[in-house]
């Protein structure tokens, strides 16, 4: 049955995405089985996020049939027989697809499907189980490839690597192809290296593609910590939630973390991470077209196509034309999240190959959707971490890209942002970029060590669109959650435990509510500053010394001056780079630069060594791991 209403509300997508007593089955125990009846009911509608729900139900057919009773077994054939895995298959839906975790996970879903009901025939589509396998094979090829040589486009998310895992376990546990296995586990092993790097005290909280208001403000909120919790030993979910997808990990039996990345996850030592995340725009085409699998437009679209949808990118001169090519050749026109491609689809703009002419014209916010490459620098300690996405895009519309922040102490997070407004107003898309979720134009941020700078010039063009522009940009400044506090006019500066955050604004701000510094004017700019006991000396010598640096705006350069021990003149020029003491900071990345190992850009092989040994080749398929 298809759902009459498909546009439904955020808190029915994100609500039991697994059924709780799914753990009663992993312990040997008869389940509630009403719980996977209202799990079937939400596939049966091809709500939105149907796909997080398949992946319980497949557990449970592959791992625990001897658990279910005989009727329950077949309303779950059912549903997996009858389910939509891929946009050109018939069915009206408003289904998200194409992101990077939901193709993963539809590609997961697809492949044990037909793994499971190889000779059966799939009622929606037709197609027997073997060719249902063999279709999910060819997308999750590509998956892995991608993933191994450019990273997560979603990079460091602490919402959607939940969305990997939970797919990545379920195929390590029960797919019987060894390459596909094979490289599920060498997915998880980047995914989990990737939480490592980028953690403070566990928490995920570093720069990032995509990442809300909640696990912003406070990062004991993130969706990843259970997965923390089991990969690393870090305590952090005293009870687990079988409710949600990371319950997949939990689950799964096979898996084992490699030892040096755990013994990077509790490095506690002073450290800085460079690292590369993702492809840009320009990118796209030269680096997919290395993917030998075939040629024409049918592979076009599952490549390069596939790989500009899993970052979002959909109205920009770069993919604007494919879009429309996949739009048409798929029948996507009643999806809700697309809905409004339609308006490109000019037939003489595309026969003359005028729609990216169009799009630089019309100028279009939802071009910011777009999650390019993340060049994201991070330096921690043990009482704080700074990270930034370095020089990323700047003075271009933004949507969940999460620029730079710092935490501090017990958890503690400082971040700002130029409050934006959604594009659209349906329930799928009516919640980002927002007051707190992304900006609405995306400032240019650099990081150096313990200082970030960040510049929010808001001249720039408007876009079509676009809801009325804001001119401030604010932060996020929770004065309750401090140890200690002091505040002027344009300095706010704290302490939690034995790590310090300052923020100095280059215009006076004002204080709203306990958390919210608010800085007016169509050229905004932030300083931060970390520091720790260890480091800094005493809280108050900290603020001393911060009292005495100047925040300055000259010919589009933004000055920051410090007057320690040490005086030093950092100089971020907007859109061109970060000057230390006249010295240009090198801000494009390898995919790692660590104590840990370093790896170039779009690498074949990587190695690791942290008290023990990781080395993986991606196209021998050898994963050698120690501890």
């Amino acid at each position: 049955m298809i759902a009459l209403d498909l546009d439904i509300k955020m808190d029915v997508k994100m609500n039991n995405k697994c059924f709780p007593s799914i753990a009663r089955l992993a312990s040997g125990e008869p389940c509630l089985e009403s719980e996977i009846d209202e799990i079937l009911g939400y596939i049966e509608k091809r709500y939105d996020c149907a796909d997080f729900r398949m992946v319980c139900i497949l557990r449970t057919l592959l791992g625990y049939q001897d658990l279910v009773s005989t009727g329950m077994l077949e309303k779950m054939k059912v549903v997996v027989l009858g389910f939509k895995y891929w946009m050109d298959e018939p069915g009206e839906d408003s289904m998200c697809y194409w992101s990077e975790n939901h193709q993963l996970l539809f590609a997961t879903c697809e492949y044990l499907a037909g793994q499971l009901y190889p000779e059966e025939t799939f009622g929606n589509s037709g197609m027997s189980g073997l060719k249902h396998k063999a279709k999910g094979k060819g997308r999750l090829d590509f998956w892995f490839w991608c993933r191994f040589r450019f990273g997560f486009s979603e990079w460091h998310s602490n919402t959607y690597y939940e969305e990997d895992v939970a797919p990545l376990s379920l195929l390590i546990d029960f797919c019987l192809d060894e390459h596909i296995g094979k490289k599920a586990v060498m997915a998880m092993d980047l995914l989990l290296l990737d939480m490592a790097l980028f953690s403070y005290r566990g928490l995920l909280c570093a720069a990032s593609g995509r990442c809300y208001e909640a696990q912003k403000k406070d990062p004991y909120r993130q969706d990843v910590s259970a997965i923390a919790d089991k990969a690393f030993g870090l305590g952090l979910v005293p009870v687990a939630d079988y409710t949600k997808l990371s319950a997949e990990f939990l689950l799964n039996i096979k898996y084992r973390v490699p030892g040096v990345i755990r013994n990077i996850a509790l490095d506690r030592d002073s450290v800085e991470i460079k690292a590369s995340m993702g492809l840009d725009l320009s990118e796209v085409k030269s680096e997919t077209e290395k993917y030998e699998a075939g040629s024409g437009k049918e592979q076009d679209m599952l490549q390069r196509g596939m790989f500009l949808w899993a970052m979002e990118a959909f109205t920009n001169p770069e993919s604007i034309n494919l879009a429309v090519d996949i739009f048409n050749a798929w029948k996507l026109g009643t999806n809700g999240f697309l809905k409004d491609l339609k308006k490109t689809n000019i037939p003489i703009a595309r026969r003359l190959g005028l729609l990216p002419l169009v799009v630089r014209i019309l100028n279009p916010a939802t071009q910011g959707i777009a999650i390019q490459r993340g060049n994201v620098s991070a330096f921690k300690t043990q009482d704080f971490m700074l990270s930034c996405a370095q020089n990323h895009h700047p003075g271009e519309f933004g949507d969940q890209q999460h620029i730079w922040q710092l935490t501090v102490g017990k958890g503690v997070s400082v971040f700002s942002t130029h409050p934006g407004a959604a594009f659209f107003g349906d329930n799928a898309r009516n919640f980002s970029p927002s007051y707190w979720v992304g900006n609405g134009i995306l400032p240019h941020a650099a990081q150096h060590r313990q200082i970030c700078l960040v510049l929010h010039d808001l001249r720039v063009r408007k876009g079509f669109m676009e809801k009325p522009r804001q001119m401030f940009s604010h932060a996020w400044f929770p004065e309750k959650e401090f140890d200690e506090t002091f505040f002027g006019a344009s300095l706010a500066a704290g302490r939690s435990e034995r790590g310090y955050a300052a923020l100095i604004s280059l215009r006076p701000f004002e204080r709203v509510g306990d958390s919210e510094l608010i800085q007016r004017g169509d050229v905004t700019a932030w300083a931060c500053l970390a520091g720790d006991e260890a480091s800094s000396g005493s809280f108050a010598l900290f603020l001393e010394k911060t009292k005495e640096s100047r925040l300055s705006y000259s010919r589009r350069d933004l000055i920051f001056e410090t007057h320690g021990v040490k005086p030093e003149t950092y100089r971020l020029a907007y859109k061109k780079g970060l000057y230390v003491n006249d010295e240009l900071q090198d801000t494009q990345y390898g995919r790692l630069s660590s104590p840990y190992g370093d790896i170039g850009r779009n690498p074949g092989e990587m190695s690791l060594f942290f008290g023990s040994k990781l080395r993986l080749d991606f196209e021998k398929l050898i994963r050698e791991a120690d501890g």
